[in-house]
């Protein structure tokens, strides 16, 4: 499975969130805004007008409260920008990581499963990947996260490629290629209704994966359903790699 030790991104988010000094903050009071009201707020207008407008007074303003607020929960502004790369970490990268080890040992679930967070967009926001994107072009530290979070999410999906029966070279081009396919997706803002992009999805899956395993789901619903973990396949997946799979490895893949 997956989750055998603690992920070096999850470690590296989690010690940016955990930064602040203990004493630094006062116990607010009862009936009091909380931490994660300000993130979110925070969240908010860093997707609809990026980081340089995420400031405490227009946050107080916009949440009804003084500015003071604010520093019963962060001693400075960097300790709402970290809190916010842990926020954007949890809802866009763990709850990939959280429906592969969910999905069990077949890749063709794990597959489904990864997908269905990005098509179906459970806990996951993809204005909230783009703003984090453009947020790391004038960051050199929020560069350093996002560039291990995009090497975590490769990693993973190589790993299912891997399930698939590729090796080496074979697997990591493979999780790259689906990757940069996705992300390029988002970057270019295409338009699609989500029923479309599941009718679409066999196609690419077979193409991405280089197997027509996508064949026995007929239907949207059932393509819907197989990315919420309900997917029903005839056989289980061969523990060796299908003939066309095992040819395709040279002897330079590692």
């Amino acid at each position: 499975m997956f989750n055998d030790e603690a992920s070096p991104i999850d470690v590296d988010i989690r010690q940016l969130a955990t930064g602040i000094k203990a004493g630094t903050m006062r116990k607010p009071k009862a009936g009091a805004l909380g931490k994660r009201d300000w993130v979110l707020a925070a969240r908010k207008v860093l997707i609809k007008q990026g980081i340089s407008n995420v400031k405490v007074e227009p946050l107080a303003k916009v949440l009804g409260v003084t500015s003071g607020s604010f520093y019963w929960h962060f001693s400075r502004r960097q300790d709402l920008y970290d809190a916010l790369l842990k926020d954007w970490y949890d809802t866009n990268t763990a709850p990939l990581f959280n429906a592969v080890e969910t999905a069990g040992d077949d890749p063709r679930q794990q597959y489904l499963s990864f997908f269905g967070v990005w098509v179906l967009e459970r806990d996951f926001d993809p204005k909230y990947d783009q703003a984090v994107r453009d947020w790391a072009r004038g960051s050199k530290k929020v560069a350093d996260v996002l560039r291990k979070v995009d090497q975590s999410r490769i990693a993973l999906l190589q790993r299912i490629y891997e399930g698939f029966g590729y090796k080496g070279l074979e697997a990591e081009m493979r999780a790259r290629v689906t990757y940069y396919h996705q992300v390029g997706y988002y970057a270019m803002q295409v338009k699609e209704p989500r029923e479309r992009r599941l009718e679409l999805s066999p196609y690419y899956f077979n193409i991405l994966t280089g197997y027509c395993w996508m064949d026995e789901l007929r239907s949207a619903d059932e393509i819907r359903a197989g990315m919420l973990g309900q997917a029903a396949f005839a056989q289980a997946w061969p523990k060796r790699p299908p003939d066309h799979v095992a040819g395709m490895q040279g002897d330079g893949d590692g």
